[in-house]
């Protein structure tokens, strides 16, 4: 799928990986619906964007609440004409031992993360098949989504977990429909979703600030930048996985060998 000239929207794409693609997007001519749970860094983005010279709006929205959803395609086809590409994007972390984790942020981790991405494909999904023609979706998940263990992270682990089965599935049932799907895998990016807790809603026991040396561990990140271009060029080769750090792949390895050891023992 050629990318100039058409139309995207990006949750999250007030910051970090959003923004990257965002800015990518508008550089290849592609007007962008920014939509964030953070209005000011929405339009920030887009104010960016517009003075590149391309269609750019600023969008607030809660990943997960549907009712958002919609009205963001309802304002993104209405202003942006035929949007041809979903970022599914938006996403949050919490660490804690899988036994000892407040049962309000485990829903919140999944309610934003996979929610979050059920929600985007409910709105635009059915806009894209009525409209015809090719289009894309893309879903944020993480080098957690191809089973990287983390201690502490269990909750955020499982999460991508989903993000790449119902990814994995919607390429089958979309692929009829000219409908392509990609999952982002990212290792370490310099994002803020070290203190994503800074916008947990009421619903889920409020705002939370993280520890400030959690954000240490961030900040040897790849540039958001650099994966937002890793997308795009994904997109246009229609790639399913989209990984971003090379050295993950030993772990996965490991952890197919240690599979297909447990096939060869029974």
């Amino acid at each position: 799928m050629k990318i100039e000239r058409m139309a995207a929207v990006v949750t999250g794409g007030g910051s970090g990986i959003g923004r990257g693609m965002a800015r990518e997007l508008a550089a290849r001519g592609v007007s962008v619906a920014v939509a964030d749970i953070e209005l000011d860094r929405a339009r920030e983005v887009a104010d960016e964007l517009a003075a590149t010279g391309v269609n750019s709006i600023a969008v607030e929205c809660d990943v997960t609440s549907r009712e958002a959803l919609e009205a963001l395609a309802e304002r993104a086809f209405a202003e942006l004409g035929q949007v041809r590409l979903l970022c599914n994007n938006a996403g949050v972390g919490t660490m804690g031992a899988v036994a000892e984790l407040p049962e309000d942020n485990a829903r919140w981790v999944f309610d934003v993360n996979v929610f979050g991405v059920l929600n985007g494909c409910a709105a635009f999904v059915p806009r894209f098949k009525r409209q015809g023609g090719p289009a894309h979706v893309v879903n944020t998940g993480s080098e957690h989504s191809l089973g990287i263990p983390f201690a502490g992270m269990g909750i955020y682990t499982a999460s991508k977990h989903a993000v790449l089965a119902l990814s994995d599935v919607m390429r089958r049932e979309l692929v009829d429909d000219g409908i392509g799907v990609s999952i982002l895998c990212p290792g370490l990016v310099a994002t803020d979703i070290w203190n994503a807790g800074r916008n947990r809603q009421q619903a889920y026991g409020g705002a939370e600030q993280s520890p400030p040396e959690f954000a240490e561990l961030f900040t040897e990140g790849m540039d958001p930048d650099e994966v937002g271009r890793l997308v795009v060029a994904a997109v246009e080769r229609d790639d399913f996985f989209i990984l971003s750090h090379p050295e993950v792949r030993a772990i996965v390895e490991q952890r197919y060998d240690e599979m297909l050891a447990a096939f060869d023992a029974c």
